[in-house]
């Protein structure tokens, strides 16, 4: 892979202080891949990879998780030591278009979140992570506790010849981002323990 440019500097947040560093392949937005360090960390670092999700995390939009996975990620990496990469490639690294087609699918035709992309013709979820394993290969990471609820990263990673760990990452479901995570744990493969109906249709 060829080698990004990269800056950095500190960042003072609402979650402490972090050195923040952009690695940038190309021109373009999605050719960034932002990383929030946290130091010092242990051998085994805990790392959050998080790819954009503007619907939530900017204008906060209730179906899905993403927002609370960002905060609860950066306050644990905080508190611990290591690192937060965030890709910027929304829907599943399918691209905001597609993301914003899909949830009008969802809106219209009652489609969910696989369904929506299966009748765009993409795939549920076509991120790569060489970029992800760059950056942690440049703070000299090859084995880390990864933040995820999502088998594909870790195989994703661990491809790469990295050594991969899961840490859950489980955020209780509301009644509007219910339908997203059952989606994610029945189509997609995601490992949600806890994803509960409604009160009204338990016991039936």
């Amino acid at each position: 892979m060829e080698a990004p440019k990269i800056s950095s500097t500190v960042l003072e947040t609402h979650y402490g202080t972090f050195d923040f560093y952009c690695f940038t392949w190309g021109p373009h937005e999605e050719d960034n891949v932002l990383a929030q360090v946290k130091r010092p960390f242990e051998a085994r670092p805990l790392v959050r990879i998080q790819s954009a999700c503007y619907t939530a995390e900017i204008f906060r939009s209730l179906d899905c998780d993403c927002h609370e996975q960002l905060e609860t990620s950066l306050r644990l990496i905080s508190s611990t030591g290591g690192i937060f990469i965030y890709m910027l490639a929304d829907g599943r690294g399918a691209g905001l278009q597609v993301k914003v087609r899909g949830l009008e699918l969802g809106r219209t035709q009652g489609l969910d979140t696989a369904d929506a992309y299966a009748a765009l013709g993409v795939p549920p979820d076509p991120r790569e992570y060489d970029r992800a394993a760059y950056v942690l290969r440049h703070f000299r990471i090859d084995d880390l506790r990864l933040l995820t609820n999502n088998p594909r990263k870790l195989e994703g990673l661990q491809k790469l010849g990295l050594r991969v760990t899961r840490e859950s990452l489980e955020i209780p479901a509301t009644d509007f981002s219910r339908p997203y995570l059952q989606t994610k744990k029945t189509k997609m493969g995601h490992l949600l323990n806890a994803v509960e109906q409604p009160l009204a249709e338990k016991g039936n």
